[in-house]
């Protein structure tokens, strides 16, 4: 395998361990609160009440609550898991040769939104659109071509800021693929060609080596919008 496909691999298995962690975390947290559930019953247990009262041990809606809470995380994390799976499928199996249907291409994309859903607040303003009709979708297209833009988005947006927000936009016009992510980034940060070292420069290097002119790729920050914009040729799948 080349380098590219070695860090691929890598990116995935730091993301398992990031997911392990997390659950980890989660546990952790639940079994403390479930200490502290069984100290406070015990507690309320020990404190002598009149009679009328007596009957109360603890309330049922706290034991609701707790237990969609499981039940969130426990969904959140077999959801991750799932789109990881289907990540997995699509680097191992469905990218052997130098062009890949660009439906695929773009179903990998979503399932690393997804993964990437993890990193951010359910409130969070994450915008995802796709205009590509059934017969671009079984154009071809180079694998991966996806990540680069995607990833940075989600790496380096300001998830702190109330009006953040990521947008990404799938489109295909006169058989050019475009690719569009925007994102609000922190104040008096500046982003460059730089930004991400490695994976920039290999992103480059691979849609110049692969599509020569007929690709093309901008960035362009406007006060505190970063955008990124991928235009590239789609071949017919005969």
């Amino acid at each position: 395998m080349s380098t590219f496909y070695y860090s691929l691999l890598f990116l995935v298995f730091f993301i398992l361990v990031l997911l392990a962690v997390f659950l980890f975390w989660k546990v952790r947290i639940l079994k403390r609160q479930n200490k502290l559930l069984i100290r406070q019953n015990r507690d309320l247990n020990s404190i002598s009440l009149p009679d009328e009262t007596n009957y109360y041990k603890l309330d049922p809606h706290l034991l609701k609550n707790a237990l969609n809470a499981i039940q969130s995380h426990a969904y959140q994390s077999y959801h991750a898991l799932d789109k990881l799976s289907n990540v997995l499928d699509y680097i191992l199996y469905e990218t052997d040769g130098t062009f890949v249907k660009l439906k695929d291409e773009i179903a990998f994309a979503q399932n690393l939104i997804e993964i990437n859903k993890l990193k951010i607040s359910p409130l969070f303003d994450l915008h995802i659109r796709k205009k590509i009709s059934a017969e671009a979708g079984e154009m071809l297209i180079a694998p991966f071509m996806t990540i680069n833009p995607i990833e940075n988005a989600f790496k380096h947006a300001d998830v702190q800021n109330e009006n953040s927000f990521i947008s990404v936009v799938f489109e295909v016009i006169d058989d050019y693929f475009h690719l569009t992510v925007s994102n609000r980034v922190m104040q008096k940060q500046k982003i460059d060609s730089s930004l991400g070292g490695l994976g920039n420069k290999t992103f480059s290097k691979r849609l110049k080596n692969i599509y020569g002119t007929e690709y093309s790729l901008n960035t362009e920050q406007k006060e505190n919008i970063y955008t990124v914009t991928v235009k590239i040729k789609l071949y017919q799948n005969d």
